[in-house]
């Protein structure tokens, strides 16, 4: 099984996902794990790796990465506020009151 001490540092020979699915899930739930506690694993396409400070290849795909989970991170507050926005419209117009919560089977 691929581990997090497999991933090189560098982008020449960045380590593929693995065709396992659990053991790419359990790899991608430990890179999570190591990126929100101090380390940087990137993959943009490519496999993983860590950039390298000063390589003009590693900066540039960490950018793109980066920019790619900032666009992640602001379209789900978008879609949190659009659901929010028309629930609270509904309990503003009233709709769905006295719904019972059961779901009627339709023939």
């Amino acid at each position: 099984m691929k581990t997090l001490n497999d991933i090189p540092y560098g982008h020449a020979h960045p380590l593929q996902r693995p065709a396992n699915p659990y053991e790419d899930r359990t790899l991608r739930k430990n890179i999570e794990y190591a990126n929100n506690n101090g380390d940087c694993v990137i993959n943009v396409g490519a496999g993983y790796h860590r950039p390298v400070p000063g390589d003009t290849v590693d900066e540039k795909e960490l950018n793109e990465y980066l920019a790619k989970e900032l666009h992640r991170a602001r379209a789900i507050q978008a879609k949190r506020l659009a659901m929010k926005m028309a629930f609270e419209r509904r309990r503003e117009s009233g709709i769905l009151t006295g719904n019972t919560g059961t779901l009627r089977r339709v023939e």
